[in-house]
């Protein structure tokens, strides 16, 4: 009986060993995004376990993919068709984001069509995982997986507060906010289906928002994983030749036994770059794909949204104005930094190659560090379908673009035209 109290006793007392974290966790809450947008079925839901579910989730993905790549782009390219008497900032509302939900399209094929890669990138990540041995690495892993689960939430919130304010604006004004061609509605005839269609547009809008976000945030958040798991690499890099007792200052004179230690834990470090940059080529195509799309409307929208506020908007159509150009903002500048950062990140495991205690190493530790530092010096650079690179001074370039198109508007003295022209 002593000997079963003694021994739970020993259990209570003894540590609580915790589950490794995966970086594949952070990709949850987006792929739960994908999930509702019938995008992809995860692992463990419904579809995958029961084939009366599977052909359910295979109708419904169906009907949202008719829905988002046909149906709505439609509705906004019809829609002007019918905007005889409209206000001119109401137009220009309706053509700002009509630019982004005709082009959508284009992203959620190639994002849907490139799924499996991001799927297969999964395994890279658990082989580097596995790599990771102390405290501290996993504490960044778990907090990775923290910050990316919470960008995803961060996004949908931001383009929803852009579809409620344009929706409450559109309400105070008297007009549907964007006016779609919706048959049998005719917001003008009566109150009734005046409300009746700025509903329909305002449940439109937000799914087409949790799309836009879905497609946006992904390539943030892949970026920032593998930014992570270089930063790791580095920082086991660093300690090449060290023990695990060893001070960084100590300059004791290793063995035979530990300089081949050394030289396995080099050659470790050398098949988890070449195991990230496997990982990179996963992502790349698919990020290059969504981000050439979105860099060719990005300059024609914030132009058309610019004008729209600083020239014809008042002060409702503004603020939602200023809340949407926010919102096109996230859909290329965090990518962007994270691309270029990314950059950086190379730069440090090139230097920290150099920094690691290879003095006193063997001639074989040396001569596999020299080719190690020669491979970890060439760049690593996302470009979009080749054309542009994938980073700030793309999108800065993007800006002033779009900035130098609203002078050249301005200057043109379009709105004080108008303005006459309608009185």
């Amino acid at each position: 009986m002593k000997v079963k109290v003694q021994s739970r006793k020993a259990d209570q007392d003894a540590p609580k060993v915790h589950s490794q974290p995966e970086s594949k966790e952070a990709f949850r809450n987006l792929f739960n995004c994908f999930y509702a947008l019938g995008m992809q079925a995860p692992d463990g839901s419904l579809p995958t376990r029961s084939t009366a579910w599977r052909r359910f989730y295979r109708i419904f993905s169906i009907i949202m993919y008719i829905w988002q790549l046909l149906v709505v782009p439609t509705c906004f390219v019809i829609s002007y068709r019918y905007m005889t008497g409209m206000e001119i900032t109401q137009v220009l509302t309706s053509l700002q984001v009509a630019i982004d939900a005709v082009i959508l399209p284009a992203k959620i094929v190639a994002l849907a069509w490139n799924l499996p890669l991001l799927r297969k990138a999964e395994r890279y990540l658990a082989q580097l995982d596995g790599r990771c041995r102390d405290a501290e690495d996993f504490h960044a892993i778990q907090e990775a997986v923290r910050l990316c689960n919470w960008l995803v939430w961060f996004y949908q919130i931001c383009y929803a507060i852009y579809s409620s304010s344009t929706f409450v604006c559109a309400f105070l004004l008297g007009q549907p906010p964007y006016a779609l061609y919706l048959p049998g509605l005719d917001w003008r005839h009566s109150q009734m289906q005046f409300c009746i269609q700025a509903w329909i547009e305002f449940i439109i809008m937000n799914w087409t928002c949790l799309h836009q976000a879905s497609d946006d945030v992904y390539a943030v958040i892949y970026l920032y994983v593998v930014r992570l798991q270089l930063q790791l690499l580095t920082r086991r890099v660093r300690n090449l030749g060290r023990d695990a007792e060893e001070s960084l200052l100590a300059e004791t004179q290793p063995d035979e036994r530990r300089q081949e230690e050394h030289c396995k834990e080099l050659q470790k470090c050398i098949v988890d770059h070449q195991t990230l940059l496997k990982l990179l080529g996963c992502i790349s195509p698919v990020i290059s794909r969504t981000i050439f799309v979105q860099f060719l409307i990005t300059a024609a929208i914030m132009g058309t949204t610019m004008i729209n506020i600083f020239i014809f908007a008042n002060t409702n159509t503004k603020i939602a104005s200023i809340i949407y150009l926010m919102a096109v903002t996230l859909q290329t500048a965090p990518c962007c930094y994270q691309a270029t950062s990314l950059m950086f990140d190379n730069q440090q495991l090139a230097l920290a190659i150099f920094h690691c205690r290879w003095l006193g190493q063997s001639s074989r530790f040396r001569k596999m560090l020299l080719f190690y530092m020669h491979r970890a010096q060439q760049p690593i650079t996302l470009t979009a379908m080749k054309l542009f690179p994938i980073n700030l001074a793309t999108y800065f370039s993007i800006a002033k673009f779009s900035f130098s198109l609203y002078t050249l508007i301005k200057g043109m003295n379009l709105g004080e035209r108008f303005t006459r022209t309608k009185a």
